[in-house]
């Protein structure tokens, strides 16, 4: 066979796996594109920085398990918290700590305090339950997604959060979606 015969049976090839590539690479920037979106509306939706959490401690049982994925809603005002919300703040003591607690009562109106407790735990614990403040406070809890949190341990950045993003992403969105 010629050269310039090789050359273009090779170049038809060529040109159907530089086509194979550039689909792939706009999957995969379509993909992320959409799980910035999902990300993005979410911190939105939800007014956090970071809306979703995995739980870490047996602290909440029955309530919360370990490695149940939670959504925490920043844009409900502190003042507005009542006694039996599941709430996440920061540990006054250790700012980067992250608890989430049941409010278990309002200490002060001026300034707002407030006391939680974990539902596993037999008391408050003084310096991480109490006092809460404004300061500490990150929002109560919206949702709660059982056992979802194994994901993050088994799929390593960014595959875990694509899974994750996109099961919450249908969890949530799933009521609003109409029935034909």
């Amino acid at each position: 066979m010629s050269q310039s015969r090789t050359r273009e049976i090779l170049g038809d090839d060529m040109k159907k796996i530089n086509a194979g590539k550039n689909h792939n690479l706009k999957g995969i920037l379509i993909l992320a594109l959409g799980v910035a979106v999902i990300f993005l509306g979410f911190k939105a939706a939800f007014g956090t920085g970071s809306p979703f959490y995995v739980v870490s401690s047996g602290s909440m049982t029955p309530t919360l398990n370990i490695n149940d994925i939670i959504l925490v809603q920043g844009n409900i005002p502190f003042d507005r918290i009542k006694i039996g919300d599941v709430i996440a703040f920061v540990n006054p003591n250790d700012r980067g700590e992250l608890i989430v607690h049941r409010v278990a009562q309002i200490l002060n109106q001026n300034p707002l305090e407030i006391r939680t407790k974990g539902d596993a735990n037999a008391g408050s614990i003084a310096g991480i339950d109490l006092p809460i403040t404004k300061d500490d406070y990150i929002g109560k809890v919206a949702y709660v997604i059982p056992q979802i949190g194994y994901l993050a341990k088994i799929f390593f950045p960014p595959l875990n959060y694509v899974v994750i993003a996109s099961i919450m992403g249908i969890i949530v969105l799933a009521p609003f979606t109409r029935k034909n």
